[in-house]
C-alpha cells in the first residue's frame, strides 16, 4: 500500500506538467490542464447519522442548513451549494453530502473560519443529529449536462467513488473511456448531467475520484443499465476504448456507490 501511495503522490506532483504534452488523441481540456494553478475551490462534506436520527437530520438540512447556505450564497461567502441525502442507510456510507463551491480562496478561508465553531457547517442542533465524517478538497475535472438542465427535486443522483494508482494514467483513461460513455448517456436522454471530481490530495482513502451522475427522475435512473449497454455497443469498434475496457480494473478501484435525492441547492 505504501508503494501505491508513493506512486500516487509522485504522480500528483508532475502530472500537471505532463498533461501539456499529451498526444493529440488524449488532449485534456483547458479547465483540467489548469486545475492546480491555485487552491481547490470545491469542498465535499459527507455526514453520518444514526438511523434513528435520519428523519430529523433530513429536516434539519432541508430547513436550517439550507437556509444558512442560501444566506452565505446571497452574501457572496460561497458561490453555490448542493445538499444530497441517500435513499437508504448503508453500513459504511454517508447519509448526507454537501458540495460547496467557491469563487475565490478568500471564500474558502471564510468557510474555514466558520468551521472553527461549526464543524462541517453544522449548528449545535445539527451536531446533535449527525457529524461530518469526511471533508475533501476537490477540483471539477469534467462535467456535462443536457442543455438547460438543472438540479430538480425529482432528480436521482448516483455517486461513485474511485481510487487510482497513477494520476496521469487515470486522466488518459477518463478521456478515452469514461467521458465518451457519459456523453453517450447524455445524448440518449436518460442522463441529465455528470461531474467528475478529482480529490486534490490523492494520498489515501476513501476516494481519489468522485463521479456524480444525475438522472432526471426515478424512471430515467431505472434505465441506467439499459443505456449503459446500448452506448457501450456503439463504442465496441473503438480500439482505444476497448483496450481500456479490458484493463480498467488495473487503473482504478471502485468502492460502494450511493443513491441519493436532492434536498436543496
Amino acid at each position: 500500500m505504501s508503494t501505491i501511495l508513493s506512486s500516487k503522490l509522485r504522480a500528483s506532483l508532475w502530472v500537471w506538467i505532463c498533461w501539456f504534452s499529451l498526444p493529440a488523441h488524449s488532449q485534456v481540456p483547458e479547465p483540467v490542464a489548469t486545475l492546480q494553478q491555485d487552491g481547490p475551490k470545491i469542498l465535499v462534506i459527507q455526514y453520518r447519522a444514526e438511523a434513528r436520527n435520519r428523519p430529523a437530520f433530513h429536516q434539519y438540512l432541508l430547513k436550517e442548513h439550507a437556509a444558512m447556505l442560501r444566506r452565505l450564497r446571497a452574501e457572496h461567502s460561497i458561490a453555490d451549494f448542493r445538499i444530497l441525502f441517500t435513499w437508504y442507510r448503508q453500513p459504511a456510507l454517508w447519509d448526507a453530502m454537501v458540495e460547496l463551491r467557491f469563487d475565490s480562496m478568500e471564500q474558502v478561508a471564510a468557510w474555514n473560519r466558520l468551521e472553527q465553531t461549526q464543524p462541517g457547517g453544522l449548528s449545535r442542533a445539527g451536531l446533535a443529529l449527525a457529524e461530518p465524517v469526511l471533508t475533501s478538497s476537490a477540483d471539477l475535472a469534467w462535467s456535462g449536462a443536457k442543455p438547460g438542465d438543472t438540479d430538480t427535486d425529482t432528480a436521482v443522483y448516483y455517486v461513485i467513488p474511485y481510487e487510482y494508482q497513477n494520476t496521469a494514467e487515470y486522466v488518459n483513461y477518463a478521456q478515452a473511456y469514461i467521458i465518451p460513455q457519459y456523453e453517450g448517456w447524455l445524448q440518449d436522454g436518460a442522463l441529465s448531467g455528470y461531474e467528475v471530481l478529482l480529490n486534490r490530495y490523492t494520498v489515501g482513502d476513501p476516494w481519489d475520484v468522485l463521479v456524480v451522475l444525475r438522472y432526471s427522475d426515478i424512471d430515467a435512473y431505472g434505465r441506467r443499465q439499459q443505456v449503459l449497454e446500448k452506448v457501450r455497443a456503439t463504442l465496441k469498434d473503438n480500439a482505444e476504448w476497448q483496450a481500456y475496457h479490458k484493463r480498467k480494473s488495473d487503473i482504478r478501484t471502485e468502492t460502494e456507490n450511493s443513491i441519493a435525492g436532492l434536498i436543496a441547492h
